[in-house]
């Protein structure tokens, strides 16, 4: 069984989008699939036509800690199609933040809950919230793999930049290593600029990166509406061509061959660093006209990120019942 989350710090980049059709795309090829929404404004179920005010229970009802009751995941699971399972979110997962500070083993209990679904599913697609807290750090804590979809904007790969932080910080706080690697996403072919950058960021970030790249598609955003995974839509749209192939790159490399050399750390922090060094970037390439909205996208000036203080907060306190027996 294979846990693999999506996830940016920065909504809109295609986060939910891939969940979805990754998880259609491997169930189409015969695979076992779960896709658990871990995000409290439940896209990814509303997004397969799922009302989280018509379920009595959520993913909620499994992480929250309740005095006398204990429901497992396969208790809330939703069957989307063949192969295809979810486990929906609602708003009320939000309140998890309040109810697991404090908490001992707060940061497993995703993880705990994945345990049961072993011989179940062949992949597990999590579908991360766009923000630091514990949430994040149960989704993290509880996958192998995450998929990092960047739209190629700045703030994009800010939201990058946070996560690798605290991917790096799990692997030195409690020694638990996840594979990283992006995917790039809304990607408009007819633009010279966006081809540049597309061959600069396959350059700088080489095998951290995904070969497949999703393409901006209108049929995408149409399908949100819709309640479909986009190759349940339109099967003939660039978009499930896309996700076609990135499901099919997923399953051709398997971790052990994503990475010959297996340093999860120094991988992170390789693209880490490759991801600042995209930001702090002050000229742009020559001879390129940018549009206005690129060109302040992508301002010399761009601020530092001030993440570092609160990830660092968050990951002591949220990891502190590895680190001693006593809750701080």
């Amino acid at each position: 069984m294979r846990v693999i989350a999506s996830a940016n710090q920065k909504g809109g980049c295609g986060k939910t989008t891939t969940a979805i059709n990754l998880s259609s795309s491997l169930s189409l090829k015969g695979k076992r699939v779960l896709l658990i929404d871990f995000d409290p404004q439940a896209h990814a179920t509303m997004g397969l036509n799922v009302k989280p005010s018509d379920r009595k229970n959520s993913i909620y009802d499994v992480i929250t800690p309740k005095e006398n009751k204990s429901l497992g995941i396969k208790d809330i699971l939703v069957p989307i199609k063949d192969n295809f399972d979810l486990a929906p979110s609602s708003l009320i997962l939000s309140a998890v933040e309040q109810e697991l500070s404090g908490m001992e083993g707060r940061e497993d209990r995703l993880f705990q809950a994945i345990q049961a679904l072993k011989e179940q599913y062949e992949y597990i697609i999590i579908d991360c919230p766009p923000s630091i807290g514990h949430l994040c750090f149960n989704a993290l804590r509880a996958c192998e793999e995450v998929i990092i979809p960047i739209d190629m904007s700045l703030f994009s790969l800010r939201g990058v930049a946070k996560l690798l932080d605290i991917i790096i910080l799990l692997k030195d706080k409690i020694g638990h290593d996840v594979r990283s690697r992006a995917l790039i996403t809304m990607y408009d072919r007819r633009t010279r600029y966006s081809r540049i950058v597309l061959e600069k960021v396959k350059a700088e970030f080489g095998n951290n990166v995904f070969e497949t790249v999703i393409r901006y598609n209108i049929r995408l955003r149409e399908t949100a509406d819709c309640g479909l995974p986009v190759g349940d839509y339109d099967k003939n749209a660039i978009g499930h061509k896309d996700y076609e192939n990135l499901a099919e790159e997923v399953i051709r490399q398997e971790a052990a061959r994503m990475y010959p050399d297996l340093n999860t750390l120094n991988v992170t922090q390789d693209i880490l660093q490759k991801t600042e060094e995209y930001i702090d970037m002050s000229v742009k390439p020559p001879g390129i006209e940018q549009p206005i909205s690129e060109m302040e996208n992508f301002s010399p000036h761009s601020p530092q990120s001030n993440y570092s203080q609160m990830v660092e907060a968050i990951a002591t306190k949220s990891t502190n019942s590895f680190l001693s027996d006593e809750d701080g």
